[in-house]
């Protein structure tokens, strides 16, 4: 009896999402342009707006890390990587103990793959800040990014167990990734997870589509937003995790190509969208 009831609360979970995905129309594609566009447009207009403050020469130094801080980020959007690591370096000089630059830093260095001097700013974060939960997700990708997913699951576990709200729900879906692709995969977390959340709310087509109970297409369509880069956003997770699901079920050739769609919304400032770009690399045999 409790068997069929689980399989019918499945079916019907499945069904709600189904129609949901059936009622979210597909945005034509000049939307996306245009979102891709104004995201990019932002991000420049953020890094000349910090160089105006910080050229004017009128911040404490407070002001004026934080000025910097932003334009790193800006830059880091913009894929100016060199940029962004001077602007977090001023920043850094100016503030020594603030967590949050070092982890911006770390993310830039984690992006060049050079792992050495991520995992020593992600060490400061930490020093400085014993429970930041970022902090523990950027570890875990460091080791995920280097193959190490024993080392990744134990990151990440830190991450869920300082996380809650929808960090702690994106935090099981890293964990459950690094637990699988460790060959130590299980479900029962996510099903637990998924019997929390109403499934209306998002990323719940992600653990169902984790879980077997929504086809990848069903979980892609169920992102769809009448906002463009609500979608967009939505878009560059969901596609990053059906590549995972892929690899996880050992199919790289639709895994490849789920990654190269997350790649290809230009979200650059999601960490789905650089893990998905690592992916590619390893894929093609990069170290």
């Amino acid at each position: 009896m409790a068997r069929m009831l689980t399989l019918l609360l499945s079916l019907i979970l499945s069904s709600l999402l189904l129609i949901a995905a059936a009622r979210s129309e597909e945005l034509p594609a000049e939307a996306y342009a245009a979102a891709k566009a104004a995201r990019h447009d932002a991000a420049v207009r953020m890094a000349d707006r910090m160089t105006k403050r910080i050229d004017a020469g009128d911040l404490d130094d407070l002001q004026l890390a934080e000025a910097f801080r932003n334009r790193g980020v800006a830059r880091n959007y913009l894929l100016d990587y060199a940029g962004a690591l001077k602007d977090f370096d001023r920043a850094i000089e100016l503030q020594q103990v603030t967590a949050q630059y070092y982890e911006d830093r770390a993310i830039v260095y984690l992006k060049l793959r050079d792992y050495a001097k991520a995992d020593a700013d992600l060490e400061m974060t930490l020093g400085l800040d014993s429970k930041r939960a970022s902090a523990f997700r950027e570890k875990g990708r460091l080791a995920a990014y280097q193959g190490d997913y024993d080392r990744a699951a134990m990151e990440f576990g830190r991450a869920v167990q300082n996380s809650s709200g929808e960090a702690a729900v994106y935090g099981a879906l890293w964990l459950h990734i690094a637990l699988a692709r460790a060959g130590r995969g299980q479900q029962t977390m996510l099903k637990d997870l998924a019997a929390q959340l109403n499934p209306g709310a998002w990323p719940y087509p992600v653990l169902l589509m984790f879980l077997g109970e929504a086809s990848v297409q069903t979980a892609i369509q169920a992102a769809g937003s009448p906002v463009a880069e609500q979608a967009l956003m939505r878009r560059c997770e969901t596609w990053f995790y059906a590549g995972e699901k892929y690899l996880i079920d050992g199919d790289t050739e639709h895994a490849r190509e789920a990654f190269k769609a997350a790649v290809a919304t230009q979200v650059t400032d999601f960490f789905e969208y650089d893990w998905a770009t690592r992916e590619l690399e390893r894929l093609d045999g990069g170290r």
